[in-house]
């Protein structure tokens, strides 16, 4: 009560004022008449007076009261408005500071003028050092010069810019994208005093726009790159497709031995160069993630022989032992990608090989970890080659990296082997690392895990049988690791191994053992081994009529042509690397009494034969744009006496298929005018019409991931890829046309 009664009290200040300045006034001209000639004193005129003095008097306090109680007014007006704006400064201030976007207010020369919080975060800067700060001073030259234009311009035409992108240099030197907006302001009388805006801070927006258009940016190279790549596949394969055909259906006639040598050659830089071309290719999938590995069932110890034999011949021509062993507890049923680990196998040992001047190249493999669905193996790679330095070994397995640029020159090689065996590695789950003294030779390590095969069937086990049991074995080679590897395997099958590796100590053996009554049923000796070598120690055997031992010939590719078998006595052979189930064969021919002589001597390079085909002549539309390829695939076909029309496009191809009738179309992918795809999608939309279909194989030298896959969903029936291989196609023709009763062949 007493509160209200102050305000009200307050309120009307200004009345009690009026009605004080009237009273003053009236007291003053009381006091004036004093000096006035008339006889009134002060206070007769004070309480008195006539009428018009009453009414003056009156007239004047009114007037007093009115114009106090209108400045009082006024001034109530003025004290509401300064309260309400305070209040509104408040509460603006307030919403200023409160929101996450700086605000920012600056003099017509750009001086800071007042700033929120999240303003001094954006600026890194204390408020005091903000205050008054040339807003250009935290900007580059580049910012500074787009900022002013904006800042004139609105002052200019009083339009405010809702959004301007500039770059802010905190006081610790980072960078702050920001976008703001700028607007006028003015004073009460409508001049112009400074620029006002909010500034958001989108550096981490900006951040993510980046990483996306540079993750764009690189799809897009990918996709460029892997279109390059396929397109350089196509161009260099394509070539290699008619050399490797045409020297393959040479090799198959009657040629001189400096022929045969010349077209080998060929053949083997023909291989070389695609070799090349795959670890470009292999390369570049496993860099942008393409490559994946597939799940097929192998055999270890026979994959690792077959392997192993790919090779042999290089290896046999430097006089090196090539030797692989698999622990006797090793699984042999495995589930992996057998293409992809014998890649990185015949890395290994090819870069043994090329580095290995004599001595032997050992290829073992041990169980690191197993459980009753996975193992991890332990493959190692020993040589006794030049070695590495402790220096060189980590950079050898990234790209394009050798032990020096000698390397290259005297031993050939692109520096991508490595690197790429150690990414096939670590997509098979394992890693990869290197023991080497320069000198000393070196030893490749690397682990992969597998899936074992529960339907894997022990092919030794199965072929076993009490024959073999108690076999007394002679074992004769040079090579320690050799006889150690052939007599383990030997006892594993409850055989009894003696190993030498002397060709006079094998003899002392031998007659030594038919003495005393006990007699070796079977002798494997090496072929190759020093003077005297295998060879004399089979002739001597057949020479002696008191001992009777079946005779086992181990021997190397380079040896199987240069020996009459018949003549030695020889009951059977194995070619080395020995593969166990070889070896085994071998023993059971021995033991059997039947002959196993050698194949007849065949091309090096040359990995299979043209075989005969077998059903009826087909009349096929080729379909293929080099003129090289063109009569290769002719001569193929018509040397299987198949009926041969030959297109340069897809286009044509449609339109032979239109006007007459084939059984098969070859395909090449890539062509002018209208590529393989693009025909076959045509053919096929014709087929709906017609209920005709008419099996379709693609020729494709991209070679990239996917491309069985495209031509499939293209309407293709299979997937041939170049360099063509004769005996590949053949089975895939025969398999679309099997062979029926009353072919003529």
């Amino acid at each position: 009560m007493k509160i209200e009664l102050k305000k009200h009290f307050i309120s009307e200040k200004m009345v009690f004022i009026g009605f004080g300045l009237a009273a003053i006034y009236w007291i003053l001209e009381s006091f004036l008449y004093i000096f006035s000639p008339s006889q009134v004193g002060f206070f007769e005129w004070l309480f008195g007076g006539n009428v018009g003095g009453i009414w003056t008097r009156l007239i004047v306090l009114c007037l007093f009261v009115f114009f106090g109680s209108h400045a009082q007014y006024t001034l109530d007006r003025r004290k509401r408005a300064e309260e309400a704006l305070q209040k509104s400064e408040e509460k603006y201030r307030r919403i200023i500071e409160s929101i996450e976007d700086g605000y920012y207010e600056v003099d017509l020369t750009g001086n800071l003028t007042f700033l929120n919080d999240p303003m001094l975060i954006i600026l890194g800067r204390s408020r005091d050092e903000c205050m008054g700060m040339d807003l250009f001073d935290s900007m580059d030259e580049e910012n500074a010069v787009k900022v002013f234009k904006i800042f004139n311009n609105v002052q200019r035409t009083g339009i405010a810019v809702n959004t301007l992108d500039c770059v802010l240099t905190a006081q610790d030197g980072s960078k702050r994208h920001v976008e703001a907006s700028v607007s006028l302001k003015k004073n009460s009388k409508g001049e112009s005093i400074g620029f006002m805006g909010i500034l958001r801070n989108v550096t981490e927006r900006k951040k993510a726009e980046e990483l996306q258009q540079a993750k764009l940016t690189a799809e897009a190279a990918s996709r460029s790159k892997s279109e390059f790549l396929a397109n350089m596949s196509h161009e260099i394969r394509t070539p290699l497709n008619s050399i490797i055909g045409f020297v393959e259906m040479i090799l198959e006639t009657d040629l001189t031995p400096e022929q045969r040598e010349s077209l080998d050659i060929v053949m083997s830089s023909s291989y070389a160069l695609l070799s090349v071309i795959n670890d470009i290719l292999d390369f570049s999938k496993i860099e942008a993630g393409k490559l994946e590995l597939e799940e097929t069932p192998f055999n270890l110890r026979d994959f690792l022989a077959d392997s192993l034999k790919i090779i042999a011949a290089k290896a046999h021509q430097k006089g090196l032992d090539l030797i692989y062993r698999v622990a006797p507890d090793g699984p042999d049923g495995l589930i992996g990608d057998p293409a992809r680990l014998r890649q990185v196998v015949l890395n290994l040992v090819g870069n043994a090989t090329k580095f290995t001047d004599k001595g032997e190249i050992l290829l073992s493999v041990h169980v690191e970890h197993q459980t009753d669905n996975e193992v991890l193996l332990h493959f190692a790679v020993k040589d006794t080659g030049i070695g590495i330095p402790k220096e060189k070994q980590e950079s050898i397995f990234f790209v394009f990296q050798q032990v020096d640029g000698s390397t290259s020159r005297r031993f050939g090689g692109t520096g991508l082997g490595l690197a790429i065996s150690r990414q096939l590695v670590k997509l098979m789950g394992g890693r990869i690392w290197l023991e080497s003294e320069a000198g000393q030779g070196s030893t490749f390590h690397f682990t992969a895990r597998f899936t074992l095969s529960p339907d894997a069937e022990d092919v030794f086990k199965a072929t076993l049988d009490d024959r073999t049991h108690g076999v007394k074995v002679l074992v004769v080679d040079d090579n320690a690791t050799y006889r150690h590897i052939i007599q383990e395997t030997l006892k594993s099958w409850n055989m009894l191994p003696l190993v030498t590796s002397e060709t006079g100590e094998a003899r002392k053996m031998l007659i030594q053992a038919q003495e005393t009554g006990s007699p070796f049923d079977l002798i494997l000796i090496d072929s190759s081994m020093s003077d005297p070598d295998g060879l004399s120690l089979a002739r001597w055997i057949k020479t002696q009529e008191n001992i009777n031992v079946k005779v086992i010939m181990m021997l190397t590719v380079l040896r199987r042509s240069q020996i009459d078998f018949q003549e030695l006595g020889i009951q059977s052979t194995i070619t080395k690397p020995v593969r166990s189930s070889d070896l085994l064969d071998a023993i059971q021919i021995a033991l059997d009494g039947l002959k196993s002589l050698p194949e007849p001597e065949v091309s090096l390079k040359v990995q299979d034969r043209i075989s005969e085909p077998v059903g009826r002549p087909l009349r096929i539309l080729v379909a293929e744009d080099n003129l090289f390829n063109q009569k290769f695939i002719f001569r193929l076909l018509e040397r299987w006496k198949h009926q041969v029309v030959i297109v340069a496009n897809g286009r044509l191809a449609v339109e032979a298929l239109s006007q007459d009738k084939f059984d098969l179309v070859l395909m090449d992918v890539q062509m002018p005018e209208m590529d393989g795809f693009e025909a076959t999608v045509e053919i096929r939309e014709r087929e709906k019409r017609t209920g005709n279909h008419i099996p379709i194989i693609a020729m494709t030298a991209h070679a990239m991931k996917g491309d069985r896959e495209h031509c499939i969903e293209a309407g293709m029936d299979a997937h041939v890829p170049k360099p063509v291989s004769a005996t590949h196609l053949l089975e895939m023709i025969q398999k679309l046309f099997p062979a029926e009763p009353g072919d003529p062949f």
